[in-house]
């Protein structure tokens, strides 16, 4: 019997491109999709999607979406809501959980630590591929993937909007992971094979954004371009 498994869900295409290869894994029952927003602003936590667009996603995936909101800033929280919810999805007879990580990030072991306590089997189908093995196979999956936020000191505005093609790839300055996996870029996925219809998004305003984020060698600032989308 395959495993029922929950697959947390950003809406951008590293998550399309893992989710796509679990729906072909028989090994794997994909229940639903779990993601993480910011309570009062009902955007996700990463990229700042509306919970709607989310929502149409799911929909159009066919799978039930389990929104978990997290009251503060950031992701502060995030340990003590997830483990909750978690606990929620294995009581419902969830037994694994699904992302769309690659090896560089080194998060496996933190997750492995987080969920393995809950009876829960940790699943990435991306982690054995490289950056640019990954990228090549996402170009080749029939994806449609749309660019909402660069990291300013790499990337220009102008990115923002743009179909992620092999157009877009080859413009990227030199030392620019061709997937962004290093943070350059994120994304939202309008259309996928395993869609039943496109998410059709209207496109607004261009925010310019300055954090603090803590990191293992301290506080670093960091600058971003983000564009806002929104259900036509």
């Amino acid at each position: 019997m395959p495993t029922p498994l929950a697959f947390h869900w950003s809406g951008g295409k590293d998550s399309a491109h893992a989710l796509g290869r679990l729906l072909h894994d028989d090994r794997y029952d994909v229940r639903c999709l779990v993601t993480t927003v910011h309570a009062s602003r009902q955007e996700s936590t990463v990229h700042g999607i509306p919970v709607a667009l989310l929502q149409a996603q799911a929909d159009a995936i066919g799978l039930p979406l389990r929104v978990v909101e997290l009251a503060g800033p950031g992701l502060d929280g995030y340990a003590e809501v997830m483990q909750r919810a978690s606990r929620e999805l294995h009581a419902e007879g969830i037994r694994a959980v699904g992302f769309g990580d690659q090896g560089h990030s080194g998060v496996l072991q933190y997750k492995l630590d987080q969920f393995g306590p809950l009876g829960l089997e940790v699943v990435e189908p991306l982690w054995d591929l490289s950056p640019r093995e990954c990228s090549e196979e996402f170009l080749t999956t029939g994806i449609e993937a749309v660019v909402v936020v660069v990291d300013a000191s790499v990337l220009g505005r102008e990115y923002l909007g743009r179909r992620l093609d092999r157009e877009l790839v080859a413009s990227l300055p030199r030392g620019c992971d061709p997937g962004g996996e290093f943070g350059e870029y994120h994304t939202f996925v309008t259309d996928a094979p395993f869609f039943a219809r496109p998410v059709p998004v209207v496109p607004g305003e261009v925010e310019h954004l300055h954090r603090t984020i803590g990191t293992t060698g301290g506080s670093q600032e960091f600058s971003y371009w983000r564009l806002h989308l929104a259900v036509p």
